[in-house]
């Protein structure tokens, strides 16, 4: 195998960069690509996504462009997505997804220098690491203290003319999970709603798909009367750009193990985490400013048939206090 030789910032050079699922991973990810291409402006970088996390990160500075896998076209997506990295001129691969797919896609590539890690396959990869520095060939370190996602001033004023009518203090809601064991009871969503609206605060609902719509909907119809106006339901309604820029817009946010806290995270919202059958540690939550854990024996699991409905032991109280704690902007603090 010909040895790994690192970009050296040079006409011709265009990288390829791999982190395309799922949206916390692809918003981890954001740190990373934006310190490779401050490193090296010179260079082309594009960024291998799944649909629809192209959304995420096609209009960032430091993104010249997105190469966008189709799933839903199941083999035919994931061939087609393969053959277009072979005809796009990359020299280099920088792959920080570990999957078999994502070295699938390397061993295929025909790039020729490819850097990446997998358990069994690194000897797909001419540079068998995840290291920054040794993909680069030069000392590099993300500021872990830096806020990298950069909201666009039209999502700004998209942002302040859907929540104008919501009172301060706001507080993002997510109310969904990919797994069902994950998600908070709604009857403890609602009291918690209500709390937050009785307190002269607005809650915002955020998810996406048909079962979180009906989720939201059901929340809103066990909502006490008062509480029913300081409520948003913007679930199903936002490209994930446009969510960004709503959770940038709130005060705090709440939510359990799901991909738009680590949006919160990468927009340093001050945010509540709630957890069972997952640890803030296991899946790069561990930042949150407030995790409140199941008591049960057995959190951190990660057994997704499991029947004890762990979260159910999360009070919607604990949650409004933590929530009081927050270090929140000053108007939202003085109005709780």
């Amino acid at each position: 195998m010909k040895h790994y030789c690192p970009p050296q910032g040079k006409k011709g050079e265009k990288l390829l960069f791999i982190r395309y699922s799922a949206l916390g991973d692809v918003v981890r990810g954001i740190p990373l690509a934006a310190t490779i291409k401050e490193t090296l402006p010179n260079i082309p970088l594009t960024w291998l996504l799944v649909h629809p996390y192209e959304e995420l990160v096609k209009d960032q500075p430091y993104v010249d462009d997105v190469l966008v896998w189709d799933r839903s076209r199941g083999l035919k997506g994931f061939i087609d997505v393969i053959l277009r990295v072979r005809a796009s001129g990359f020299t280099h691969l920088l792959s920080f997804q570990g999957t078999d797919r994502s070295a699938i896609i390397a061993l295929f590539s025909g790039i020729k220098n490819r850097a990446g890690r997998h358990d069994w396959a690194s000897f797909v990869y001419n540079l068998p690491r995840e290291d920054i520095s040794q993909m680069l060939g030069r000392p590099v370190k993300v500021d872990e203290h830096r806020l990298y996602y950069v909201i666009s001033s039209k999502l700004v004023v998209f942002r302040d003319d859907l929540l104008k009518n919501a009172p301060l203090p706001r507080v993002a809601c997510v109310i969904g999970a990919s797994k069902e064991i994950k998600r908070w009871p709604l009857c403890h969503w609602a009291d918690l709603i209500n709390m937050i609206a009785s307190s002269g605060g607005s809650a915002i609902l955020l998810g996406h798909g048909r079962e979180e719509e009906d989720m939201a909907s059901a929340i809103r119809g066990s909502l006490l009367k008062e509480a029913e106006k300081n409520t948003f339901d913007l679930v199903g309604r936002l490209g994930l750009d446009e969510m960004a820029a709503i959770i940038d817009g709130c005060d705090a946010v709440i939510g359990g193990d799901t991909g738009p806290m680590h949006l919160a995270l990468a927009l340093k919202k001050p945010a509540i985490g709630l957890f069972g059958p997952t640890l803030p540690e296991q899946v790069g939550l561990s930042e949150l400013d407030a995790k409140i854990i199941a008591d049960r024996e057995c959190v951190g699991c990660q057994n997704w048939d499991c029947d004890k409905d762990c979260l159910s032991g999360i009070h919607p109280e604990n949650v409004f206090g933590s929530l009081l704690k927050l270090s929140v902007n000053d108007d939202a603090r003085d109005a709780f």
